[in-house]
């Protein structure tokens, strides 16, 4: 009993000292970040604190999404550049035109309407009914297909890949950038100039913009693409676009959202564990 007892006050001794470690910081200003320590907060205090995290993670304004419900937005939107990219394909190497397309596409729903209902096409993979297309297109849902063709995927929003969000993906140039594309000499000493002031002075960037070589990084035709990006239907978006966003940039952008979404979970535990300590309950609404 002696072992269990100590065990068990080491153990909670262990998260009072968690909980006391625990804070909450607010915005900058003028440079300076107030930091408060959760145990010291009340509890309309850790309430605040935690409607705050639930809203960075699940806000449905469109203008400031939560992280999760961004995650979902960026997932549609993958969906629906490979869903332009497929009826390219399908007009490129098929001479598949979009009418055809979509005059098929309905028989097959027409024949399949107990399997393939409206709701059910939201979510059913292209590939299950047409055969012979590029794996990365296999899973787009019949319904996108269908808006492809009738060229109603809508606008592409870029407004969350900001030119920071860019720069910090870096750069890795290719040998034809390095040996021709990006190649200057300087007319004074006669030496090749810095690639990543060709880069900026190409693209116009701010000064301010800080270029960075990274083996994980984009390419110089790439990052320009990306730098011109704007938001425009999907259907008048380049196929170098829609193929960088659907395979790399988006899913970067997703990891970056995963990432932060982590980070406001991990605070919402942290108060609601603070607040439980003190016989409180955050999560529960407030008529």
């Amino acid at each position: 009993m002696t072992v269990l007892g100590d065990k068990l006050k080491q153990a909670l001794n262990d998260n009072v000292e968690d909980i006391n470690t625990y804070v909450w910081k607010g915005p900058k200003v003028n440079g300076v970040q107030e930091e408060i320590r959760l145990v010291d907060a009340d509890y309309d205090q850790l309430k605040k604190y935690y409607n705050h995290c639930n809203q960075m993670l699940y806000n449905t304004d469109g203008k400031n999404p939560g992280r999760l419900t961004l995650i979902n937005i960026v997932s549609d939107q993958i969906q629906r550049c490979r869903a332009e990219l497929l009826i390219r394909w399908l007009r490129a190497e098929k001479q598949y035109t979009n009418t055809t397309c979509l005059e098929d596409l309905k028989e097959v729903i027409r024949k399949n309407k107990s399997v393939l209902t409206q709701e059910t096409i939201k979510t059913y993979p292209i590939g299950n009914i047409m055969s012979g297309l590029p794996i990365d297109l296999e899973q787009v849902p019949i319904s996108l297909v269908m808006d492809a063709c009738l060229d109603s995927l809508g606008q592409f929003d870029n407004s969350h890949l900001t030119l920071n969000f860019i720069v910090k993906m870096g750069l890795w140039f290719t040998q034809q950038e390095m040996q021709k594309d990006l190649y200057r000499k300087d007319p004074n000493t006669g030496k090749a100039v810095n690639r990543l002031e060709v880069v900026s002075k190409e693209l116009r960037l701010s000064p301010l913009v800080s270029l960075k070589i990274c083996d994980t990084g984009l390419s110089y035709a790439e990052f320009r693409s990306m730098c011109r990006l704007k938001r425009d239907k999907y259907a008048n978006l380049t196929s170098d676009q829609l193929k960088l966003l659907s395979s790399k940039v988006l899913y970067r952008f997703q990891n970056q959202c995963e990432n932060q979404a982590k980070q406001w979970e991990d605070k919402m535990e942290e108060i609601k564990k603070v607040a439980e300590s003190k016989g409180w309950d955050v999560t529960r609404e407030i008529d």
